[in-house]
Protein backbone atom coordinates (compact mmCIF):
# COMPACT_ATOMS: atom_id res chain seq x y z
CA UNK A 1 0.00 0.00 0.00
CA UNK A 2 2.82 2.38 0.63
CA UNK A 3 4.13 2.13 -2.71
CA UNK A 4 0.72 2.49 -4.25
CA UNK A 5 0.49 5.75 -2.00
CA UNK A 6 4.17 6.95 -3.23
CA UNK A 7 3.86 6.14 -6.68
CA UNK A 8 0.60 8.33 -6.58
CA UNK A 9 2.61 10.96 -5.29
CA UNK A 10 5.17 10.63 -7.60
CA UNK A 11 2.96 11.02 -10.66
CA UNK A 12 0.90 13.98 -9.06
CA UNK A 13 4.32 16.05 -9.36
CA UNK A 14 5.09 14.74 -12.65
CA UNK A 15 2.17 15.22 -14.29
CA UNK A 16 -0.22 17.33 -17.16
CA UNK A 17 -2.98 17.15 -19.42
CA UNK A 18 -1.79 18.89 -22.82
CA UNK A 19 0.25 21.53 -23.95
CA UNK A 20 -1.22 24.95 -22.93
CA UNK A 21 -3.05 23.21 -20.56
CA UNK A 22 -6.65 22.56 -21.62
CA UNK A 23 -8.24 19.99 -19.76
CA UNK A 24 -12.12 20.43 -20.10
CA UNK A 25 -12.86 17.93 -17.43
CA UNK A 26 -12.08 16.34 -14.39
CA UNK A 27 -10.47 13.45 -12.73
CA UNK A 28 -13.27 11.22 -13.27
CA UNK A 29 -13.36 8.78 -16.55
CA UNK A 30 -16.01 8.04 -18.80
CA UNK A 31 -18.29 4.78 -18.49
CA UNK A 32 -17.36 2.26 -21.39
CA UNK A 33 -19.33 3.16 -24.91
CA UNK A 34 -20.07 6.38 -23.38
CA UNK A 35 -18.73 9.30 -25.81
CA UNK A 36 -18.41 13.30 -24.64
CA UNK A 37 -18.51 16.26 -26.83
CA UNK A 38 -17.41 19.58 -26.00
CA UNK A 39 -16.59 23.45 -27.26
CA UNK A 40 -14.31 25.85 -25.25
CA UNK A 41 -12.94 29.11 -26.05
CA UNK A 42 -10.18 30.10 -24.13
CA UNK A 43 -8.13 33.25 -23.49
CA UNK A 44 -4.31 33.06 -22.92
CA UNK A 45 -1.78 35.86 -21.16
CA UNK A 46 0.93 35.21 -23.50
CA UNK A 47 -1.29 36.43 -26.73
CA UNK A 48 -2.63 39.41 -25.31
CA UNK A 49 -5.66 37.87 -24.07
CA UNK A 50 -6.07 36.29 -27.34
CA UNK A 51 -9.05 33.93 -27.98
CA UNK A 52 -8.28 30.57 -29.04
CA UNK A 53 -11.29 27.54 -30.09
CA UNK A 54 -11.58 24.07 -28.50
CA UNK A 55 -13.14 21.39 -29.49
CA UNK A 56 -12.74 17.71 -27.54
CA UNK A 57 -14.22 14.46 -27.49
CA UNK A 58 -13.80 11.26 -25.19
CA UNK A 59 -14.80 7.42 -25.13
CA UNK A 60 -15.10 5.63 -22.53
CA UNK A 61 -13.00 2.13 -22.34
CA UNK A 62 -13.85 0.32 -19.67
CA UNK A 63 -11.78 -0.36 -16.28
CA UNK A 64 -12.23 3.27 -15.61
CA UNK A 65 -10.10 4.65 -18.39
CA UNK A 66 -10.78 6.82 -21.72
CA UNK A 67 -9.02 8.25 -24.59
CA UNK A 68 -9.32 11.86 -25.01
CA UNK A 69 -8.84 14.31 -28.76
CA UNK A 70 -8.74 17.86 -28.57
CA UNK A 71 -8.58 20.41 -31.45
CA UNK A 72 -8.21 23.97 -30.95
CA UNK A 73 -7.70 27.17 -33.57
CA UNK A 74 -6.23 30.46 -32.38
CA UNK A 75 -3.25 31.43 -29.99
CA UNK A 76 -0.60 32.76 -33.12
CA UNK A 77 -2.65 31.05 -35.65
CA UNK A 78 -1.56 27.28 -34.85
CA UNK A 79 -3.46 24.86 -34.66
CA UNK A 80 -3.52 22.70 -31.61
CA UNK A 81 -3.79 18.64 -31.80
CA UNK A 82 -3.76 16.61 -28.72
CA UNK A 83 -4.81 13.07 -27.77
CA UNK A 84 -4.33 11.20 -24.14
CA UNK A 85 -5.13 8.32 -22.33
CA UNK A 86 -6.84 8.61 -18.41
CA UNK A 87 -6.92 6.21 -16.18
CA UNK A 88 -9.02 7.18 -12.64
CA UNK A 89 -6.51 5.22 -9.95
CA UNK A 90 -9.10 5.69 -6.84
CA UNK A 91 -12.94 6.24 -7.91
CA UNK A 92 -15.50 7.62 -5.84
CA UNK A 93 -15.70 10.97 -3.27
CA UNK A 94 -12.69 12.40 -4.80
CA UNK A 95 -11.62 10.48 -7.61
CA UNK A 96 -8.13 10.44 -8.48
CA UNK A 97 -6.90 10.02 -11.97
CA UNK A 98 -3.59 10.11 -14.41
CA UNK A 99 -3.16 10.61 -17.60
CA UNK A 100 -0.42 10.93 -20.63
CA UNK A 101 -0.46 11.63 -24.09
CA UNK A 102 1.15 13.51 -27.19
CA UNK A 103 0.55 16.76 -28.65
CA UNK A 104 1.26 18.96 -31.88
CA UNK A 105 0.84 22.76 -30.76
CA UNK A 106 4.33 24.45 -32.93
CA UNK A 107 6.14 21.90 -31.64
CA UNK A 108 5.73 17.76 -30.46
CA UNK A 109 5.80 17.21 -26.80
CA UNK A 110 4.85 14.85 -24.44
CA UNK A 111 1.67 15.07 -21.49
CA UNK A 112 1.32 13.91 -18.37
CA UNK A 113 -1.01 15.02 -15.75
CA UNK A 114 -2.66 14.31 -12.28
CA UNK A 115 -6.09 15.27 -11.55
CA UNK A 116 -8.33 15.13 -8.33
CA UNK A 117 -12.08 16.04 -8.78
CA UNK A 118 -14.20 17.16 -5.69
CA UNK A 119 -17.71 16.30 -6.07
CA UNK A 120 -19.90 18.76 -4.09
CA UNK A 121 -23.09 17.32 -5.16
CA UNK A 122 -24.68 15.62 -8.23
CA UNK A 123 -24.43 19.15 -9.85
CA UNK A 124 -21.07 20.28 -9.11
CA UNK A 125 -17.77 19.47 -9.63
CA UNK A 126 -14.31 20.99 -8.84
CA UNK A 127 -10.96 19.99 -10.11
CA UNK A 128 -7.65 20.64 -9.29
CA UNK A 129 -4.01 18.61 -9.82
CA UNK A 130 -0.68 19.24 -11.41
CA UNK A 131 0.21 19.65 -15.44
CA UNK A 132 3.20 19.08 -17.29
CA UNK A 133 4.48 19.06 -20.60
CA UNK A 134 8.09 17.69 -21.95
CA UNK A 135 8.22 19.68 -25.53
CA UNK A 136 10.66 19.13 -27.64
CA UNK A 137 11.60 22.40 -30.05
CA UNK A 138 14.08 25.08 -31.33
CA UNK A 139 15.51 27.85 -29.55
CA UNK A 140 15.68 31.42 -31.26
CA UNK A 141 19.36 29.67 -32.90
CA UNK A 142 17.44 26.83 -34.40
CA UNK A 143 19.19 24.50 -31.66
CA UNK A 144 17.24 21.72 -30.47
CA UNK A 145 15.65 22.37 -27.18
CA UNK A 146 13.73 20.95 -24.42
CA UNK A 147 11.00 22.72 -22.11
CA UNK A 148 8.98 21.46 -19.45
CA UNK A 149 5.89 24.36 -18.82
CA UNK A 150 4.24 22.91 -15.41
CA UNK A 151 0.56 24.42 -14.44
CA UNK A 152 -1.75 24.59 -11.75
CA UNK A 153 -5.51 23.77 -12.96
CA UNK A 154 -8.30 24.94 -11.14
CA UNK A 155 -11.48 23.49 -12.69
CA UNK A 156 -15.71 23.72 -11.94
CA UNK A 157 -17.84 21.67 -14.15
CA UNK A 158 -21.69 22.24 -13.44
CA UNK A 159 -24.40 20.06 -14.95
CA UNK A 160 -27.21 21.61 -15.74
CA UNK A 161 -28.92 18.11 -16.90
CA UNK A 162 -27.44 14.92 -16.86
CA UNK A 163 -26.10 14.63 -20.30
CA UNK A 164 -25.10 18.73 -20.10
CA UNK A 165 -22.43 19.90 -18.71
CA UNK A 166 -21.02 24.13 -17.87
CA UNK A 167 -17.35 23.76 -17.44
CA UNK A 168 -15.27 27.01 -16.26
CA UNK A 169 -11.43 26.43 -16.33
CA UNK A 170 -8.51 28.55 -14.94
CA UNK A 171 -5.08 26.99 -15.65
CA UNK A 172 -2.19 28.99 -13.51
CA UNK A 173 1.44 28.88 -14.62
CA UNK A 174 3.76 27.27 -12.56
CA UNK A 175 6.66 27.82 -14.33
CA UNK A 176 7.97 30.78 -16.35
CA UNK A 177 7.75 27.93 -19.75
CA UNK A 178 3.96 28.31 -18.90
CA UNK A 179 1.30 31.05 -19.41
CA UNK A 180 -1.86 31.78 -17.91
CA UNK A 181 -5.33 30.52 -19.38
CA UNK A 182 -8.57 31.03 -18.57
CA UNK A 183 -12.18 30.00 -20.50
CA UNK A 184 -15.18 27.66 -20.29
CA UNK A 185 -17.89 25.60 -22.70
CA UNK A 186 -20.07 23.27 -22.27
CA UNK A 187 -20.03 19.42 -22.74
CA UNK A 188 -22.16 16.77 -24.06
CA UNK A 189 -22.69 13.35 -23.08
CA UNK A 190 -24.17 10.65 -24.86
Amino acid sequence: MKKIILLIAFLTVVSAASNAQVLFNGASTLKSGNWCVGIDPMVATEYDNDFALFIHGGYGLGNNSDLNLKLGFGWGNDTYFAFDYEKAIVVGKPTFSISGGLHYWRYVGLDFGGLITFPINNTVHLTTGLNIDVTFGEDANEDTDIWVPVWLPLNCEIFVQKNLSIVIEGNVKLTDDAFTTFGGGINFYF
